[in-house]
């Protein structure tokens, strides 16, 4: 039960339309495996009408066969010229029996007999050619020969459906044109080969008397149930009697007429002195006409299943198309009713949603009088009288929105003064760190201008003695590259005078020719010595030259030292300032200490307001409770399933007993209590709840 319960009406439907279908579907699903199977059995009977015609021509030709071979072998020879051709269309027709079982599939017993039936006509026709059988011989195998034929015959007929057709007229009329005309035409062939034998040998026995007069009985009766079926196909169809009729009547009078024929030459006659030709062809007239009957009533069997079958196709396509017309109809009407019970619940569900997310204005729709539109009604007057108490409900509520909104308004005051109690706290908090941080500002800089002092009084100190010491040392210093600039001129001179007396050496030396030589090499070693005086000069000069700079580079320096030390001079004046800082920074810790002063008195006032916002908060309260008692009263009239609080708020009873104890032991003066407000602003009641509650516990901490 849970699962239905789980499953929406639409699965519901879709199973109980399921289950019809298929219930629907299986007795038509047997309706048309029987209808294919007539279908097919009909089909098959009627596939096996060429293969019946062909046996009968088999039959038919070999009592025609075994009447010639009779009349032959009994030595008339007008009958011995005939049978050759006999024997050949006797041939012709096996052989088209055999290509018809074939094409008809017939199963391997019938094939076996009829293979065991050509092989019998083989050697029957061997004895009958050869003449090494008599008449009489001739005759039984014929007989035999034509007994198998016709039980291959009734085979077919059982194989093939056609010896149980359910139809009765078609029963009867395979009864008396496949069954019982063939047993007649054997019988009448019978009837012909021995009395065409008899005749031919132009005496009889008095036990070949009394086989043909058991044969004519044996006639008379095959007659008799030939024409009882007959007559009950003819009965049972219309059709059948105004095809049959007059051929059969004409049909039976020709058997009787055979019959007289075969009495009055034959049977009872004093001498057998009728022409056998001629007996012969009388008897075979009445046995042509007999095929010839039995080919117009296989042809109308024909005819009868084929109608059969296009009948019973006409009706199979006539119940599919009516099923599919019921079909499409039950679909319909199912739609139709599905939706007329899912739309009005449909509707009901969004109705009902509806009203569940407060839309009590929603349009309750309502059709008809039945189940549904009782529904609907029942849930329009449930709207109705929803909207009745929710009126009600919303004039109770302005009352509580009003006090509500005095509560909020003294909650938003409470926590706007709590803030600046909190601000002037910070502040305070801050300005007693800055007085803090500012007095040790102050000692700081007090040693800082201490030590910067006493350096700088050392500094100047030794920066006036090195500045002196430096200004001697570059006398000095100037004093003596002027000394070795002098030295080096008179080295250069030297050097150049050296030149000449080596230069002067030298030519004195090629004058003298040989005796000279060894002047003119120390002339030479002298004369390089000289250039190597000259360039050492040159050198020298360069560093005198670059000493002199760094002389002027020191000049420069000193000229710095004196410019640092002024900055001294500066550096000591800024101690004067520092100290001039410290003054302030002791007149702004004089303020801080004021400021802290005045927070403190500002705390103070803003702690009385927040005790006469309490008094206020709690007289609105109680006025809050009342109206909320009024409230729950008219919202009583909802039946709820459990009773978890989820339908109605009630924030009275939590909340109002928070403040007025803390404000009782703060504050001693009593607070008149504030009238509502005329038009207060709407504002959330839980968070504004919510907000009271830690405002008022913020106070009390504080």
């Amino acid at each position: 039960m849970s699962l239905l319960h789980r499953l929406n009406l639409s699965a519901k439907f879709m199973i109980l339309g399921a289950i019809s279908l298929v219930m629907l579907a299986v007795p038509s699903a047997l309706y048309f495996k029987n209808a294919m199977h007539e279908v097919a059995v009909a089909q098959r009977e009627a596939s096996a009408r060429d293969a019946v015609a062909s046996l009968n021509n088999v039959v038919k030709f070999l009592q025609i066969h075994r009447g010639l071979s009779s009349g032959a072998l009994s030595g008339n020879e007008a009958l011995a010229q005939r049978r050759p051709a006999a024997r050949d269309t006797l041939t012709q027709h096996m052989d088209a029996l055999e290509t018809e079982l074939k094409r008809i599939e017939a199963s391997s017993d019938t094939l076996a007999q009829w293979g065991e039936v050509r092989q019998a006509w083989l050697a029957l026709l061997k004895g009958v050619d050869t003449k090494e059988l008599k008449a009489g011989d001739s005759t039984r195998l014929h007989t035999q020969l034509i007994s198998k034929v016709l039980i291959l015959n009734e085979g077919l007929l059982v194989e093939f459906g056609l010896a149980t057709d359910s139809a009765q007229d078609a029963f009867f009329l395979i009864q008396a044109s496949l069954v019982n005309m063939l047993s007649l035409s054997e019988s009448l062939g019978q009837m012909r080969a021995q009395g065409a034998g008899l005749l031919a040998q132009g005496n009889m026995t008095p036990g070949a008397r009394a086989g043909l007069i058991s044969l004519d009985k044996r006639v008379q009766e095959q007659l008799g149930d030939m024409y009882r079926n007959l007559n009950r196909a003819m009965a049972l169809n219309p059709t059948m009697k105004a095809s049959l009729s007059s051929n059969a009547e004409a049909t039976r009078v020709l058997v009787e007429n055979a019959r007289a024929l075969a009495d009055s030459k034959v049977f009872n006659a004093e001498e057998l002195i009728y022409p056998a030709p001629q007996y012969f062809d009388e008897l075979t007239r009445t046995i042509e006409a007999l095929y010839a009957f039995n080919g117009e009533a296989m042809a109308l069997l024909a005819d009868t299943l084929q109608a059969r079958v296009a009948q019973l196709q006409r009706m199979e396509y006539a119940v599919l198309a009516l099923l599919a017309v019921c079909l499409g109809i039950a679909l319909w009407l199912s739609m139709a009713f599905i939706r007329s019970i899912t739309e009005p619940v449909r509707e009901a569900v969004e109705v009902a949603s509806a009203v569940s997310k407060g839309d009590l204005a929603v349009e309750v729709p309502i059709r008809g009088t039945n189940e549904f539109g009782q529904l609907m009604r029942a849930m329009s007057d449930m709207r109705d009288h929803l909207s009745q108490v929710v009126a009600t409900v919303r004039s109770g509520s302005e009352s509580v929105a009003m006090a509500s909104a005095e509560i909020a308004q003294g909650n938003n005051d409470l926590s706007a003064r709590t803030e600046q109690q909190a601000a002037a706290l910070e502040e305070t908090s801050a300005s007693m760190s800055e007085l803090g941080s500012t007095v040790n500002q102050n000692a700081d800089s007090a040693r800082q201008a201490n030590q910067l002092a006493t350096t700088a009084s050392s500094v100047a100190v030794q920066g006036g003695e090195v500045v002196c010491r430096v200004v001697e040392t570059m006398k000095d210093i100037n004093e003596s590259s002027r000394k070795i600039a002098d030295i080096i001129s008179v080295i250069d001179g030297i050097a150049f005078q050296t030149n000449i007396l080596a230069l002067n050496a030298a030519v004195e030396a090629a004058r003298a020719g040989e005796q000279g030589r060894g002047f003119a090499v120390v002339a030479s070693e002298v004369r390089a010595l000289a250039g190597r005086s000259a360039e050492a000069a040159k050198e020298i000069k360069t560093l005198i030259t670059a000493s002199v700079e760094k002389v002027e580079h020191g000049t420069t320096l000193v000229d710095q030292a004196g410019s640092t030390m002024t900055e001294v001079v500066s550096s000591i004046r800024r101690v004067t300032d520092i100290m001039g800082e410290i003054s302030a920074a002791s007149n702004e810790q004089s303020l801080g200490v004021s400021q802290v002063g005045e927070a403190i008195g500002q705390m103070d006032q803003a702690t009385q307001q927040n005790a006469a916002l309490v008094e206020q908060m709690a007289a609105g309260a109680s006025s809050l409770k009342s109206q909320a008692e009024d409230l729950v009263r008219a919202v009583e009239v909802f039946k709820l399933a459990a009773e978890s609080g989820r339908g109605a708020v009630r924030p009275s009873p939590a909340r109002q007993p928070a403040a007025p104890p803390v404000v009782a032991h703060k504050v001693p003066r009593p607070s008149p209590a504030v009238p509502a407000a005329p038009k207060p602003a709407p504002v959330a009641k839980p968070a504004i709840a919510s907000a009271k509650a830690v405002a008022d516990d913020d106070w009390e901490t504080f």
